[in-house]
């Protein structure tokens, strides 16, 4: 058994698809929800939708999948109890404060992991499931192959099979965020990926990708042991909802029913699929592939246009016409008895298969012609205001009368007893709302007082080193397979940590493995950053025994995920779209900010050069390089190759580094004690002068930067 899981950005949208075949539909309130930008469901709304859904046996999923907080979380509890008691099946979730905040609060909803949370590997969603997680939206990168890993492990996963594509792995991304903004992690994401770059002088749109369209491989997905298959387009148009859900839902029943017959895709439903609100290039995806240049769409995306008389067809029989529930009635009146209406659903609860009611008063004889059953059933047939529609009626009468008032009131009492009976068997229990989360931040003791710097080649390694400014050093995988960092490790006095590829995947656990064995080898390393659980959860299995520190990517925005972080890991970051005064919630315990650096803005699986046709890969003098990326207004963004064995990768870096030199001395009353400074393509010049600058800094000095920065949200914040 699967799932067809359609989006809904508004009312219509969500009938459109229910009624196309949706076995459940995802949605947003107005509050919390990835797509700030669509019209999204009024509590009203979204509570009459619950009822809707689970009077066809369908369900609801609710987007709660953005980073929180601590203002937002407090109000969570408010925000999520009615749809909770009205029966709301699940909530998407991805960061991990409002995780565990639910798990703790509403113990009987359902929690997805969003792909929102880049999920990527064995090792993410077994850490999930262990912590609570009832099913995970795997990230969109991963192959056919990679999934089947994880369902073979009896893990619940939920995969796109249409719609858009993000550049970057999905929560991975401050792209949007940096340049304007509006925070894709925030559900105001502005989409700078789809506009042109250059690269070398020449102009095309490198980031854009295809959007995706399985419809022809759905057979090999639903083989991959995948549960539910997810549609993108929560602001996409209601007709987009339901044809697209119809396509599937028709494919989906055709490979269940004859799972040894191909699926062959009519030309009909192609075009269909085609002409509503798709880009002219579309692709499986990563399901067959790891990265390739027929992924993007060089030119304009611009959607084709969507065939207004199919469009009209669609809403006409799925948005306008909305599917209702058949019910049997039987009725009964006889002279000097009450008369009875009885309803049957199979929606009911267990033991209570149908709904009984009886008139106040007692049937009379009829003085002259006694009420026909054609009177009767046209009476019981005007269920046009309710989300029933009569299948079978069995009437049973005698000479009585039967006044029409009298069965119309009938009716309606049994229709309101039938819909409570069916909304009851959904209902949840009743919960206590928490105590508020504020926190005594002052009792913290930060374990931390430090400076890191990150470096990302052999010469920034050997200047660094001999700068007493810093306590630490943390080096990348390149680094380590350069001969010359075995001496450099046996002549340090500095502290050294591994970074750890930013995604762990079963095509380059082999990679980890290495750094591990070398971990293990060298006494002077003293532990690992990590930018996903996958890969903390990865280094436990392997009973690592070093520090693990959480990277930029593990986000803390409220004081929950700090909390639980804090248990974790043996440092962590604040997350680089929080305020001065936001930081406080989560700073307490060891946590760190980007105080110096290029912020990585995108993680990538495809890469700009083999895009444009300048692969290194295989050069054994390339090693990882810097590529620029220049927008319209020339402002250039550094984007790090990553050629790996089996996985090439690609980090986006802001086109200036962020500076929090004003901030420090408020940065510490806030309980930051832990400093990172993220070195990229600065040479030995640029960094002596960057390092004497800080040294000032941190002395309390208040020098004037020497290089061009930006505070990103330190000031404001982030919407």
């Amino acid at each position: 058994m699967v799932e067809l899981l359609a989006p809904a950005g508004e009312y219509k949208s969500f009938v459109g698809a229910i009624s196309a075949g949706a076995d459940a539909v995802y949605l947003a309130g107005n509050m919390y929800g990835a797509r700030a930008s669509a019209v999204n469901f009024t509590t009203e709304e979204l509570i009459h939708a619950i009822r809707y859904a689970h009077l066809l046996n369908r369900k609801v999923y609710l987007t709660v999948n953005t980073l929180t907080l601590n203002s937002e979380l407090e109000k969570l509890y408010d925000y999520l109890y009615p749809f909770y008691i009205n029966g709301l099946d699940a909530v998407i979730v991805q960061d991990i404060g409002v995780f565990l905040y639910i798990k703790e609060n509403f113990k009987d909803l359902d929690i997805h992991v969003s792909t929102q949370a880049a999920v990527t590997s064995v090792y993410g969603a077994e850490f999930y499931k262990n912590i609570g997680a009832d099913r995970i939206v795997l990230a969109r990168e991963l192959t056919l192959n990679e999934i089947k890993e994880i369902t073979d492990k009896g893990i619940e996963t939920e995969c796109f099979i249409h719609g858009a594509m993000c550049y970057s792995y999905s929560g991975m991304c401050l792209f949007s965020s940096f340049l304007g903004g509006n925070s894709g992690n925030r559900g105001r994401c502005k989409g700078p990926c789809r506009q042109p770059y250059k690269i070398d002088g020449k102009e095309a749109y490198y980031l854009s990708l295809a959007d995706m369209n399985t419809v022809d491989i759905i057979d090999k997905l639903i083989d991959a042991g995948i549960f539910s298959f997810k549609i993108e387009g929560r602001l996409k148009s209601a007709s987009y909802a339901a044809g697209v859900t119809s396509v599937y839902r028709k494919y989906i029943d055709m490979h269940l029913e004859n799972p040894e017959k191909e699926i062959v895709v009519s030309k009909k439903d192609k075009e269909l699929l085609k002409t509503l609100y798709s880009r002219a290039s579309t692709g499986h995806g990563y399901y067959e592939r790891t990265s390739s240049k027929k992924m993007i769409t060089f030119e304009k995306g611009a959607y084709l246009k969507v065939d207004e008389g199919l469009e009209k067809e669609i809403n006409e029989k799925y948005v306008e016409n909305p599917v209702k529930k058949e019910i049997d009635f039987v009725f009964e009146a006889c002279e000097g008895k009450k008369a009875i209406l009885t309803a049957t659903n199979d929606c009911l609860i267990a033991d209570k298969k149908e709904i009984t009611v009886y008139s106040d008063s007692l049937i009379e004889t009829a003085s002259k012609k006694a009420t026909s059953q054609e009177e009767i059933l046209k009476q019981l047939k005007k269920l046009g205001n309710t989300d029933f529609v009569l299948r079978e009626c069995t009437i049973k009468l005698d000479n009585g009368f039967v006044p029409s008032s009298l069965v119309n009131n009938l009716r309606r009492e049994c229709m309101a007893k039938l819909e409570e009976s069916i909304y009851e068997k959904n209902c949840k229990r009743e919960v206590t709302k928490p105590e508020s989360l504020q926190l005594d931040h002052n009792a913290y003791v930060s374990p931390l007082n430090e400076k890191t710097a990150f470096v990302s080649d052999y010469s920034q390694l050997e200047i660094l080193d001999k700068k007493n400014f810093f306590d630490n050093l943390a080096i990348p995988l390149s680094l380590i397979k350069d001969q010359r960092t075995e001496k450099f490790l046996e002549k340090t006095k500095k502290k050294i940590y591994l970074v750890l590829p930013y995604v762990l995947r079963s095509l380059n656990t082999c990679e980890f493995d290495f750094l591990l064995d070398f971990s293990d080898k060298h006494d002077k390393i003293s532990g690992c950053f990590v930018n996903q659980y996958d890969a903390y959860r990865y280094l436990k299995e392997k009973n690592y025994s070093k520090e693990i520190r959480g990277n930029l990517s593990v986000y803390n925005c409220n004081s929950v995920s700090a909390d639980f972080n804090a248990s974790l890991f043996d440092g962590y970051f604040a997350s680089s779209e929080l305020s001065i005064n936001e930081i406080k919630n989560v700073s307490g315990k060891g946590a760190a900010v980007l105080m110096y650096g290029r912020a990585p803005l995108m993680y990538t699986a495809n890469c700009v050069l083999k895009t444009s046709d300048k692969c290194l890969k295989g050069n054994p003098k390339a090693g990882p390089g810097f590529v620029d990326l220049k927008d319209r207004l020339n402002v250039d963004f550094k984007v790090k190759t990553l050629c790996g064995d089996n996985l090439c990768m690609n980090i986006i870096y802001n086109s200036k580094p962020v500076s929090l030199h004003k901030y420090y001395s408020r940065l510490k009353k806030n309980g930051i004690s832990s400093f990172a400074f993220l070195f990229t393509d600065e040479r030995a010049e640029e960094i002596e002068t960057i390092t004497d600058f800080f040294e000032k800094v941190f002395e309390e000095v208040s020098p004037e930067a020497p290089f061009e920065y930006t505070a990103y949200h330190i000031k404001n914040g982030i919407l």
